[in-house]
């Protein structure tokens, strides 16, 4: 399995953002599929991109800084709304760059969304370097990680894997969905 780089990531965000901006939700109640975005702040560049990508295969991400309901300054009324939307959110999803392995708050979100989601609902996005290798944190390893598939020429064919057994991203989601 083949993983984003910072570099694909940077390159989608740059393609028509009025439109994935549009699926950058501050409620993920009200989608049939939601997920969580567990990421540094620092990586804002890589996250849109990556929300632009989602956002074609028709999935709701919530990230924290579009949420007006989030407190200006971190406190404590931050991590119990963090806990909320990790709760409704169907999915939760990690970003894993060097950037949110140092962060305070990324490892937390994976701790309350172990304990909230179970280890099914969790998926890992490994973000290599340029020579395509990824170096994240051991317990990172617990999760189905999410990269492009070995076994298509499709450039955007993704699976997510845990085990060296794989599953197509769709038919991951598709566990997860709200019915209409």
């Amino acid at each position: 399995m083949k993983y984003f780089t910072a570099t694909e990531l940077d390159g989608l965000r740059t393609q028509h953002l009025t439109e994935w901006f549009a699926n950058v939700k501050s409620d993920p109640t009200q989608a049939k599929l939601s997920v969580f975005l567990s990421h540094s702040h620092k990586d804002r560049p890589l996250v849109e991109g990556l929300i632009r990508y989602f956002a074609k295969q028709g999935i709701t991400i919530y990230v924290d800084w579009n949420d007006g309901a989030m407190p200006r300054v971190t406190d404590r009324e931050t991590a119990a709304k963090l806990k909320k939307r990790i709760d409704t959110c169907s999915v939760f999803m990690v970003l894993a760059t060097p950037n949110a392995i140092d962060s305070k708050w990324v490892p937390w979100e994976v701790g309350v969304a172990d304990q909230m989601k179970g280890e099914e609902r969790i998926t890992v996005i490994p973000v290599a370097d340029a020579s395509g290798r990824y170096a994240g944190a051991e317990y990172l390893q617990l999760y189905r990680r999410f990269g492009k598939s070995d076994y298509s020429d499709s450039p955007w064919l993704f699976e997510a894997q845990k085990d060296n057994l794989s599953v197509g991203l769709g038919d991951y989601f598709k566990r997860f969905a709200k019915p209409y």
